[in-house]
């Protein structure tokens, strides 16, 4: 995790890495917090193409190199928790050479 900041209104904005390569960062304002998900061409093509995922996050993420999602309840963490969890993999599969196990992330 780094703490980085706006260019414009440089509030602190709380980005997390795996492997060197942004996940995603989070900005928490008044009562309001906001994920912003990351891609890379990569990354987001086999995210695009993975059936296992739902269809609108899969449109989220076809449209540009990004994703934004708006955690109002605990609800909405579950679809941007598993973007996190399948760019995870991935990252992980590219730096060991192999697949990764279907055993489950904590969340």
């Amino acid at each position: 995790m780094k703490v980085q900041y706006e260019a414009h209104s440089r509030e602190p904005v709380l980005a997390f890495f795996y492997e060197g390569r942004q996940l995603f960062h989070l900005h928490a304002r008044g009562d309001e917090i906001s994920a912003t998900f990351h891609t890379d061409y990569k990354s987001r093509l086999r995210i695009v193409d993975n059936q296992t995922i739902d269809w609108r996050l899969r449109e989220q993420v076809r449209k540009r190199t990004w994703a934004a999602f708006t955690l109002a309840s605990v609800k909405d963490l579950g679809p941007f928790m598993e973007l996190v969890r399948v760019k995870y993999q991935l990252i992980s599969e590219e730096v060991t050479g192999k697949p990764a196990d279907a055993r489950p992330i904590a969340v």
